[in-house]
Order: structure tokens, then sequence, then C-alpha cells
């Protein structure tokens, strides 16, 4: 059973998804379940009121939440991929997708890395927003570049 929140978050709403306690899944969709069930097909969803939620209203409101703290899961992913993941989770910082490359030990595959930064089921604690071109600029995020520019804005990263 995966239950989920779903909560008013940066003026559009964010959903979490939890499974045994680990948080398995992050939408900032209109839809966050939807968005769930085209990714995951054949889970129960409940929904419920979920501790976690208080840390992104938290961090909606500029205070400092250490993510490395929250339990996270993978209901999918390659090794690859959750390596990617987990790189996300926990660096501090900004980085390119060559600069992500080299921390998971793969330089060279600089667009796997960049296709896992972009399945990344947990945006916010995987720290995916956090991935800036090397040509300057936000770069592409699946929510839009705005909601990226809102996210690097609370965590007081300015982008020339």
């Amino acid at each position: 059973m995966i239950k989920y929140e779903t909560i008013d978050f940066l003026g559009g709403h964010l959903t979490a998804f939890e499974r045994d306690g680990h948080l398995v899944f992050i939408s900032l969709a209109n839809d966050g379940v939807a968005e769930f069930l085209s990714e995951y097909q054949g889970y129960e969803l409940e929904p419920d009121t979920l501790p976690v939620a208080q840390l992104f209203h938290q961090y909606e409101n500029g205070l400092s939440v250490d993510w490395t703290r929250v339990p996270i899961d993978f209901l999918s992913g390659t090794e690859f991929q959750k390596s990617v993941w987990r790189t996300l989770n926990q660096f501090k910082g900004t980085l390119t997708y060559s600069q992500l490359a080299e921390k998971v030990g793969r330089p060279k595959a600089i667009r796997a890395v960049a296709s896992a930064v972009g399945k990344n089921p947990l945006p916010i604690i995987n720290a995916c927003h956090r991935i800036l071109p090397k040509s300057g600029g936000v770069g592409k995020f699946r929510y839009g570049t705005l909601v990226k520019t809102q996210l690097l804005t609370l965590e007081g990263i300015k982008i020339d």
C-alpha cells in the first residue's frame, strides 16, 4: 500500500508518496496521483497525512531542511540510475552533468547521467534542480524552469 498526501506548494501542488515509512515518489504536477499512476502501475494508493509534508512546508518557508535524514526508497530504476539518485541526495551546491558523472564514477557517461537525472522520482529530496548546464542559465526541469528557479531561490542559489 502506498500512502500519499497532496499539499499546496509554491503556488501549485506537491504530492508525496510513501511506502513503509519511506518516501518513494514526489510529484509537483497539478495531479500528482495521475503522474504516479502513469509511472507505476499495480500499486494501491491511499490518501493519508504524511509527517514529511511538514518538512516541505518548512522548506517552502525558507527554513533549512536536511533531506538526507528523510528515509527514501525506489520503486524502480537500474543500479546506475539509483547511484545517480543517491548522489543527488547527498551533495550540496550546484553541479553540471559532467561533474555529476564524475561523482558517480562514470565521467564519460554524461548523457546517461542526464537521462537518470530526468527520471529522478524524488525531486527536491534528490536535488536534481541543482544540476545546471555548463553553458549557464537554469536548464530544463520536468516541472518547468519557473519551478526550478523557485527551488533554487529558496536555497539561496543565484543563477547568472
